[in-house]
């Protein structure tokens, strides 16, 4: 045992004392020995920088990398989660684009091009990459053998390249000789290095100094040990490969920004995902490391350099790791003639055809940017839906979702919801024209007049299909105001908390009454209600009067011009209890009691909308009630949502989601024995009338009738307007509704015009047979033409109803309403008068 202690000692002593001695040899026989002459002044510098190099990869390296690992490296983690974009695909699967960075990132974003300092944090510029689950092996591959050929070896183990490092003196000798001044050479540059730059917006530059070039390498050798680090955690590199596929800049737009990642970039040059690209593809886009394919033409001299670049990606690096990478020899001829192939010349950025039309045909303007740049793309093709895909993602995974989604697929046709934006924005501006003298002076609803002194109130023109897709979406402004008010959203979190919605529904909640007295099927369109404010003489109509005594008011009539008084008085007959779980059954909030704690009936606040619920509640409303006169009672409706599939970073990221607004069986609230009635008091805005002329609130529409039209076979609407305690002042006005067409295609709508706040008035008198009817027609012009491309024979009967009931037209009642009540109503109407 002592002698074993002894040779283990002895050995330590010489492991200590042999640099030492190496030193001491170097030194009399290089450093210092005359006979060498000038020579021993290179020897010396040789040999320090040698011992330099070698401290610096294998003692330095490793400590800065566990060091690093407690300072930097949440900086890290978090710059790699802001730099995540979202990719966006519309309903046929093309590529749209990738969100705005301003509305993708959780706490900053910047895009300024300059570091900007957030106290004792600096937020770098931004690029957005869309995530790569699995990177492609060919690219990996090729990447490594251009870029680090020893990442992981002895010559490379924590992100730092001797033979780089050493080759630096050499490189900068042989480049101050060509240049004829002093150039400090290159060399080492491995991937953590370069994610470096990354990291800190520090490209190399042409204009770039020697003093600068030193202080940029100095900066990535000190940086590169600890994204290293981070990176290969447990032995495992997976998140190395990850950022060497999301954040090498690969390809630049002419004049524009450049894009990065692998997925992104995949998209713009071959118009296909990374999972799709062959290995020749693989090749060319590992090789455009440090050589940027440049996209779309210029002048003469760019296009010229755009050329080279392309033939020297292709014909040299690619060719090089299929040479090289490829032992098959089937296999490496096939790429090499695919290399071939594609070296005539870069391609153009690939967009879809329609998508190109649209964009050129509705924003001309940015086009030629769009094609190359997958924000401005998205930015032009969604301008408005974008902003709702953002806020139901929020809703689902609060300001997260990134963390969750790589990708999301709308539920719409992108050029279609285009050409249908840019409807609604001129018919906008006609109902602006029109209603000039009812619009308040600080609004407009003119999207083309928008200033600093007039702005939009909220525009939402919502339709979904009975699967609860939206085919159809305008909205005015970023807020997002269809998917919730943003006095219902947490700051902090980014959920939205529906119990905190205040917008109040107007007379939309009608549709409750409607339901609930169709419930308790007692009631006939006949049936009278009580109205103290009718018009003697003029009961058929919608005119309102001041009677002595309460006069009786049919139910098509009240219905059909919305009116308070009777409807109300009738609802209150049901029971609190029953109304207010048909408020809650739809998940609306009942107005906060005053200040003496007395609550508003619920059957006050069904009738007069003073229940509270977002633009997509109501849509949901519209949607049970289609689905229950579809005779789908048993189907449940979902809310109706932008997204038609979530691609996830990772198969557990779904189960991340915040449970959303839950689907309603129509079963559950509207009983399979009303339908008839139901359907007839919602039709009536649309289709009731008075000696061959509408009444209805809707009469506008009255050619969207269904009754008579061979083309329809459904259509049921209701408006509402909501009011200050002035019932002039102008807050909100509504239009919910349901229509199915001949064909069977069916669909629910919302469209709304407002400010949802009693402090912020619009207009005076303004109600929706001005604002909304005129957006409604334009609306169910666009729902005609969808249901053409859309048939749904599925949602037909099996055998069509050869008879239904029909309203009773108001000309045929004799004027003694009274005395010709033949329901059991009859004599409750005429125990209260």
């Amino acid at each position: 045992m002592i002698h074993l202690i002894r040779w283990l000692s002895r050995a330590c002593e010489l492991i200590l004392a042999l640099p030492l001695y190496v030193v001491r040899v170097l030194a009399g026989s290089i450093v210092f020995n005359p006979r060498l002459g000038p020579l021993r002044h290179v020897a010396t510098f040789a040999i320090g920088y040698t011992m330099f190099a070698l401290l610096l990869v294998y003692v330095m390296a490793p400590l800065r990398g566990l060091i690093g690992h407690q300072t930097a490296g949440r900086q890290l983690q978090y710059a790699a989660e802001r730099w995540l974009a979202t990719a966006v695909y519309d309903q046929s699967g093309a590529f749209v684009g990738t969100f705005d960075p301003r509305l993708d990132s959780r706490r900053d974003v910047n895009y300024t091009e300059q570091a900007i300092e957030m106290g004792d944090y600096v937020a770098n510029p931004d690029h957005k990459s869309i995530p790569v689950r699995d990177v492609p092996d060919g690219y990996w591959q090729c990447l490594t053998y251009h870029e680090d050929r020893y990442l992981g070896g002895w010559l490379n183990p924590f992100g730092i390249d001797l033979y780089g490092v050493l080759k630096i003196p050499y490189t900068s000798v042989v480049r101050s000789l060509k240049t004829h001044r002093p150039v400090l050479g290159v060399g080492g540059s491995t991937l953590p290095m370069q994610f470096a730059r990354v990291v800190y917006n520090t490209p190399p530059s042409s204009s770039e100094g020697s003093m600068a070039k030193l202080g940029r390498k100095l900066r990535e050798w000190w940086l590169a040990p600890v994204i290293y680090h981070e990176l290969t955690q447990g032995g495992d590199i997976t998140p190395l490969k990850q950022w060497a596929a999301n954040h090498i800049w690969l390809a630049q737009r002419t004049g524009g920004q450049p894009l990065h990642g692998v997925e992104v970039t995949s998209r713009i040059v071959f118009g296909k995902g990374a999972d799709e690209l062959s290995t020749a593809e693989q090749f060319v886009l590992a090789s455009a490391v440090n050589k940027p394919i440049i996209l779309l033409t210029g002048s003469d001299q760019l296009n010229a350099v755009r050329m080279d670049r392309w033939r020297y990606i292709t014909e040299v690096r690619a060719r090089t790791c299929a040479e090289r990478l490829i032992k098959d020899p089937s296999e490496q001829s096939k790429v090499l003639f695919e290399l071939v192939q594609m070296a005539g010349g870069p391609p153009d950025p690939k967009v879809k055809p329609r998508l190109q039309q649209a964009l050129e045909t509705y924003a001309p303007a940015l086009a030629k940017r769009a094609v190359a740049n997958p924000i401005i793309r998205a930015n032009a093709l969604l301008p408005a839906a974008r902003f709702g895909l953002r806020e139901e993602m929020k809703q689902a995974y609060g300001f997260g979702w990134r963390d969750s989604i790589r990708g999301v697929t709308t539920t719409l046709e992108a050029a279609e919801n285009l050409a249908f934006h840019e409807r609604i924005k001129v018919e906008l501006a006609a109902v602006d024209g029109r209603e000039q003298t009812r619009i308040n002076a600080g609004y407009t609803l003119d999207p083309a007049k928008v200033s600093d002194a007039r702005k939009l109130p909220h525009v939402v023109v919502v339709a979904a299909n009975t699967q609860g897709e939206i085919v159809r979406y305008f909205e005015a402004g970023e807020s997002a105001a269809y998917f919730g008010s943003p006095m219902a959203r947490d700051g902090a979190t980014g959920f939205y908390d529906a119990r905190r919605e205040g917008r109040q529904i107007a007379s939309t909640g009608k549709m409750i009454a409607a339901i609930g007295i169709a419930n308790e099927h007692h009631d006939q369109p006949g049936t009278l209600y009580q109205d103290a404010a009718g018009a003697a003489g003029a009961l058929d109509t919608c005119q309102k009067g001041n009677a002595a005594v309460p006069l009786g008011r049919r139910a098509v009539v009240a219905f059909a011009c919305s009116l308070n008084t009777p409807i109300e008085w009738r609802l209150a007959q049901l029971g609190q209890e029953r109304v207010r779980k048909l408020i809650d059954g739809f998940g609306f909030n009942m107005p906060p009691a005053d200040a003496d704690g007395n609550g508003t009936p619920p059957s006050t606040a069904a009738v007069r909308g003073l229940i509270g619920g977002s633009p997509r509640r109501v849509h949901h409303m519209a949607g049970v009630i289609l689905g229950a006169l579809l005779e789908r009672g048993n189907t449940p409706v979902r809310a109706p949502t932008l997204v038609h599939a979530f691609e996830y970073i990772s198969p557990g990221a779904q189960e991340a989601a915040k449970t959303g607004e839950a689907a309603i069986t129509p079963t559950s609230i509207i009983r399979s024995d009303s339908h008839v009635l139901l359907k007839t008091l919602l039709s009536a805005p649309l289709c009731y009338r008075h000696a061959g002329a509408p009444f209805g609130t809707l009469k506008s529409l009255a050619q969207w009738c269904a009754d008579g039209r061979p083309d329809l076979r459904l259509h049921f609407a209701k408006t509402g307007t909501s009011v200050t305690t002035d019932p002039s002042a102008t807050v909100d006005t509504w239009t919910a509704g349901g229509i199915q067409f001949a064909n069977g295609a069916a669909y629910s709508y919302v469209v709304m015009v407002g400010t949802g706040s009693a402090h912020e008035t619009w207009g005076r008198n303004m109600n929706s047979a001005q604002a909304t009817a005129p957006l409604v027609a334009v609306l169910l012009d666009e729902l005609r033409a969808h249901a053409k491309a859309h048939p749904a024979a599925g949602l037909l009967p099996a055998q069509q109803i050869s008879e239904q009931v029909k309203p009773p037209q108001a000309s045929a009642m004799p004027k003694d309403r009274v005395g010709l009540a033949t329901d059991w109503r009859r004599d409750v109407f005429n125990r209260t008068n």
